[in-house]
């Protein structure tokens, strides 16, 4: 956990001109909070990572990705068959941090390569966005970033034979708010089950950004 997040929150704080000092004056935790982040025997809390995604910048499910990275849940089903393996080839559509106007409908598209010896049959790639939610003081819940909405949580990708490159695209909805936004995806077997339990995944990351931002 620890080196991928103080890896993460070093080279994101490093890119907003900001020193670790003023992050931690940002999102209002003190120097020790965020060694703790990184270096801490256990899981930082929700709130810190929301505050520190705040003033980063960013929705905070890419620290919680960071937090998480390596790890597999025990619940997850490993289906990996030898010889399996798939590669990231390019962003077809839509580069990372692409400016998207809020409330549009979008299409994001990857190609990918299958660089194993199985060839790929009835598999679909999964959203794997949670929508992240905390207790209000009165008790209500309310959520901590608008996420990109799917308009369909899994799509198909055809049957790819070994060696072969597959475009395969999603269609995503920006939320009415601005703000930088993370959608997560993985493949999946017919059954539900990843593929590829170890794999980073596919996403995709956009700057939603209001109409009258866009006119300037």
């Amino acid at each position: 956990m620890g080196k991928a997040i103080e890896s993460y929150i070093r080279q994101r704080s490093k890119a907003c001109g900001l020193s670790l000092s003023e992050l931690c004056y940002r999102a209002g935790i003190s120097r020790q909070t965020l060694y703790e982040v990184w270096k801490g025997s256990s899981y930082p809390s929700l709130t810190t990572l929301v505050a520190i995604a705040h003033a980063l910048h960013i929705h905070p499910m890419h620290l919680m990705q960071q937090v998480f990275a390596g790890e597999v849940l025990s619940t997850q089903t490993e289906k990996v068959k030898p010889g399996d393996r798939s590669a990231f080839v390019r962003d077809i559509t839509v580069q990372d941090g692409e400016w998207v106007i809020a409330g549009t409908r979008f299409r994001k598209s990857w190609e990918l390569q299958n660089t194993g010896a199985v060839v790929w049959e009835g598999r679909q790639l999964q959203c794997m966005d949670e929508e992240l939610v905390v207790l209000s003081r009165q008790g209500e819940e309310m959520q901590i970033a608008p996420p990109l909405k799917p308009v369909k949580p899994r799509v198909a990708i055809p049957d790819t034979p070994p060696g072969e490159t597959v475009v395969v695209s999603v269609e995503l909805i920006a939320p009415a708010l601005p703000g930088a936004m993370l959608s997560y995806w993985k493949m999946i077997h017919s059954d539900g089950s990843l593929c590829f339990p170890h794999s980073r995944g596919l996403w995709a990351k956009v700057q939603v950004i209001t109409p009258a931002s866009a006119a300037q």
